[in-house]
């Protein structure tokens, strides 16, 4: 019986024991670090998004580790995220639910048809396929719509941290759309069509992901507040040593 609790922890050590030595000392000890965000070249306004995904990310990174804030130089030996949004573009442009539907449906016909299906039997697959396929999508995006109140873009994005002197990233990871719409608020009915604030909770949303991954890999808890990287003080030159004067030359004796 005494043998048990040691069988049940047995995968966790063997789990931990594949851990990379630098990755579990980051663990235990985290350095500071800085955020980069970048977009696909000619998207309109590149550098407001830019600023706008790297400031929730740092506002929501904070609450778990310390930042360096944008424009601060990182001290030596602090870590980099980066993040490369490799897709943001409006909900309309994703595919339909029908495209979505005839897509899967012509995958899965053809698949059952090499697999072996003949005639009217690898239709009926791409057709079964097909119809719960799209079917699916359109209750998504009916979701969301109706959860949020407002139609979402899409954010796919690759996102790694990197740390200096080591060949390998500490982490990488792929951020999909559906998890940054799920992890997105609703908006109060006075503002679902203010662009500007859409566009805040989708780069909020989008943060909430990233941390919460980065927090599963590092086991980092949420804190009380934020922690922001303060660079040193400069040093203040020392004064020179006062020079002593001269002593007064002697008065003439006088008789």
């Amino acid at each position: 019986m005494r043998r048990a609790p040691v069988l049940l922890l047995a995968p966790f050590a063997l789990i931990l024991g594949c851990t990379r030595p630098e990755v579990e000392a980051f663990r235990q000890r985290p350095a500071p670090v800085s955020v980069s965000v970048t977009l696909p070249e000619g998207l309109a306004d590149r550098e407001g998004f830019q600023k706008e995904y790297a400031s929730a990310l740092r506002a929501r990174l904070a609450t778990r580790v310390t930042v360096v804030p944008e424009g601060v130089k990182p001290p030596v030996g602090a870590a980099e995220l980066r993040v490369e949004i490799r897709d943001l573009r409006p909900a309309p442009g994703q595919p339909s639910p029908a495209a979505i539907g005839v897509a899967t449906g012509a995958a899965v016909g053809a698949i059952s048809a090499v697999g072996g299906s003949r005639g009217g039997w690898a239709v009926m697959d791409g057709l079964f396929w097909g119809l719960f396929a799209g079917t699916h999508a359109a209750i998504h995006q009916e979701r969301s719509r109706d959860r949020l109140g407002y139609q979402p873009q899409v954010v796919r994005a690759q996102v790694s941290l990197v740390k200096e002197g080591l060949s390998e990233p500490l982490w990488v990871d792929a951020i999909e759309p559906m998890e940054v719409i799920e992890a997105m608020d609703p908006l109060p009915s006075g503002s679902r069509d203010d662009d500007g604030r859409i566009r805040e909770e989708e780069a909020k949303g989008f943060a909430r992901v990233v941390v919460q991954k980065l927090s599963v890999q590092f086991q980092w808890t949420r804190g009380t507040g934020q922690r922001f990287y303060q660079e040193p003080a400069p040093r203040r030159e020392e004064s020179p040593a006062r020079s002593q004067e001269p002593a007064p030359a002697p008065e003439p004796h006088r008789d």
